[in-house]
């Protein structure tokens, strides 16, 4: 099921206190961004840009697929990993699942 909106702003809280991280200010200068992109995403009033969800997933110390899940722009029970087909061999992509 994706997250929603109060889910995402939860998940959003409890991180930024497990990081001691006091405000959004503080957060957005961790990742090149500005508070009221953060919470519009977290809102999910506002999808990141892609070149965005890296320094987003590094300022919150996790990866970009975590940040995806909890902005609920993947539902981890539906995804589907990607195959990608390379110099004639086929890789799988085993997402990761949270537990």
């Amino acid at each position: 099921m994706r997250a929603r909106p109060e889910q995402s702003l939860a998940w959003l809280r409890a991180r930024m206190e497990f990081l001691d991280i006091d405000s959004l200010e503080i957060l957005a200068e961790r990742c090149n961004s500005d508070k009221g992109n953060i919470s519009r995403i977290f809102r999910q009033q506002q999808r990141p840009r892609v070149d965005a969800l890296e320094f987003l997933a590094k300022g919150l110390q996790v990866g970009v697929y975590e940040v995806l899940v909890r902005i609920g722009a993947i539902d981890p029970a539906l995804d589907t990993p990607p195959v990608v087909t390379k110099q004639g061999q086929t890789l799988t992509f085993i997402w990761p699942r949270n537990k």
